[in-house]
């Protein structure tokens, strides 16, 4: 069955009324007009009013070598909990993110609540991932991308839509995906959150994608992908070649999140410009809101939270220094802990 104009129009219209905006800062009318041409070349990229698959060669694969199958019960739900697991799990098999299974394999559902009151969908994999093999695929470090990026001054940052939904499993192990709900069993089509080689199966795809340009003018952390050029020119070719790249093999992007030849950006909740890199104001505030450790375990957890903008703070080490040497007291010494104003 195929889609009539008319359906096509409004689907269209969008698109457009999307890379408009993308583009509606630029205050050079050429550049505007030359970044909307190339949007305009790669629009299926922008386009993610349905969902869909990226076209590579490798699809992710679980290697579980002769382990036997785990299976579970599923987990009680509340009747509010089931109508809303109820709803996740059709729209995932309307997206066609999941099917029907008849899998040995069982893993439980969990409902997290978020603070808004709504339900965050997990399926626990732990069981699953006890007996899968590890894929020791590396990941940059937050050090390493940040100091590729200092210094230049175009960006533009593009941010995958579900980009684990869009990466293919090898069909023989589907079945090792299947998770169990009052209603049913189903099984993914696609790759899932959760799963313990799900984070190096991703970036390997993307590293292998931006081959040519990765470390020259793009970076990629799992979906979030940055690239970087030195004049607007430059910054023209290079994305559109990443684009290209993008296009060729259909994967989407999420525009809400995307931000096009910009001088400012936040990545890995740091802001970057031409002029060097600083803490993401909004996580700073964040941290300030905190309130004082009362005891020694929360006072661990706000060295923890602190330590992701460690080279930022003057004397961080010594700081630190104090809570672990607590932290190192033997036993009922351990509760005398004071922090001062």
């Amino acid at each position: 069955m195929t889609s009539t104009n008319s359906e096509l129009k409004p689907q269209a219209n969008v698109v457009n009324a999307v890379i408009d905006k993308l583009t509606e800062h630029i205050t050079n009318n050429q550049d505007r007009l030359d970044f909307l041409d190339i949007l305009h070349q790669f629009r299926h990229t922008f386009d993610t009013l349905k969902a869909t698959q990226a076209h590579i060669n490798s699809h992710h694969t679980i290697p579980t070598a002769d382990a036997r199958p785990t299976s579970v019960r599923p987990f009680y739900k509340t009747p509010q909990q089931r109508e809303v697991l109820h709803k996740e799990v059709e729209k995932l098999l309307h997206d066609n993110v999941i099917r029907g299974s008849t899998s040995p394999w069982a893993s439980p559902v969990i409902l997290k609540k978020k603070p808004g009151g709504t339900y965050r969908f997990i399926v626990d994999f732990r069981r699953l991932n006890t007996v899968t093999k590890k894929d020791g695929y590396p990941q940059s470090t937050t050090e390493e991308l940040l100091n590729r990026l200092a210094g230049h001054r175009f960006f533009t940052k593009l941010d995958l839509k579900s980009g684990y939904f869009q990466i293919p499993i090898f069909e023989a192990d589907k079945k090792k995906t299947a998770f169990v709900t009052q209603d049913g069993l189903y099984e993914f089509n696609v790759l899932a959150q959760g799963l313990m080689n799900a984070p190096p199966a991703f970036q390997r795809v993307m590293n292998n994608l931006i081959a040519t340009g990765r470390w020259n003018y793009v970076v990629v952390y799992l979906d979030d992908i940055l690239i970087f050029s030195d004049s607007i020119e430059e910054h023209k070719k290079h994305v559109t070649e990443v684009l290209s790249l993008l296009q060729k093999v259909r994967f989407r992007v999420s525009p809400s999140k995307c931000v096009i030849a910009v001088e400012k950006v936040e990545f890995l909740s740091h802001i970057i410009t031409v002029a060097g890199i600083e803490p993401s104001p909004d996580k700073i505030q964040a941290i300030l809101d905190i309130p004082s450790p009362k005891l020694l375990t929360q006072a661990n957890r706000f060295i923890g939270k602190i330590g992701y903008y460690r080279k930022f703070i003057k004397d961080f080490a010594k700081i630190a220094a104090l809570i672990h040497k607590m932290t190192n007291k033997p036993g009922p010494k351990k509760r005398e802990f004071y922090w001062a104003e």
